[in-house]
């Protein structure tokens, strides 16, 4: 017994969620994606690691932020093809530097979508391997999320993968769950504290 309008607005924002989509799945084919490497330091400001960032400049729009399309990849699932390629130019990363002289870990961030692959394990060993890369310069940056759901399935993944030589470390420590309870029972190198803990 009543009528509803249907919201121009709302049309817009699907539209533009799907055209956004569409555009991601293009900018993978196209190598419109590219790796910055940002430093890591220690107290005696020397790189002692970098941390791949992904960004995705448009033909059209010019830079979008990953704010942006990291979560539209996460929704429609080219987050599982977006990580595989992010690891492969990692890895090939890995190599240039170590050809000049750098052996220093790479640090790649994994979605808890990517993470929660059936094979997730042997895809990411096969691909690795397949790059001759150094496991023990890797360093896999995980959310505090990925450890609220099925703890001991994610704890046996990454044991299988640190057993192999890989790190691993949790981003943004202090903005979700934040217990240091469970930090015991995970293989670990690094925490990253957020700011605002």
């Amino acid at each position: 017994n009543r009528i509803a309008y249907f919201e121009a607005a709302m049309q817009e924002e699907v539209e533009a969620q799907l055209a956004l989509e569409h555009e991601l799945a293009q900018a993978i084919a196209e190598d419109q994606l590219a790796l910055h490497l940002q430093s890591q330091v220690d107290a005696d400001n020397r790189v002692v690691g970098v941390e791949v960032l992904l960004r995705w400049t448009h033909p059209v729009r010019g830079n979008i932020p990953p704010g942006r399309f990291v979560p539209v990849a996460e929704e429609c699932g080219l987050i599982l093809q977006l990580g595989d390629w992010v690891l492969r130019e990692a890895c090939r990363i890995q190599g240039r530097l170590r050809a000049a002289g750098l052996a220093i870990p790479v640090s790649v961030n994994v979605s808890p979508r990517q993470f929660r692959q059936n094979d997730f394990v042997e895809r990411t060993l096969a691909l690795i391997d397949g790059q001759g890369a150094d496991t023990a310069q890797l360093v896999f940056e995980v959310t505090e999320g990925l450890l609220l759901d099925k703890l001991d399935r994610t704890v046996e993944r990454m044991q299988r993968l640190t057993s192999r030589g890989l790190r691993f470390s949790i981003d943004d420590f202090g903005t979700g769950y934040s217990s240091l309870a469970y930090l015991r029972r995970l293989p670990l190198h690094e925490l990253k504290i957020d700011r605002s803990f």
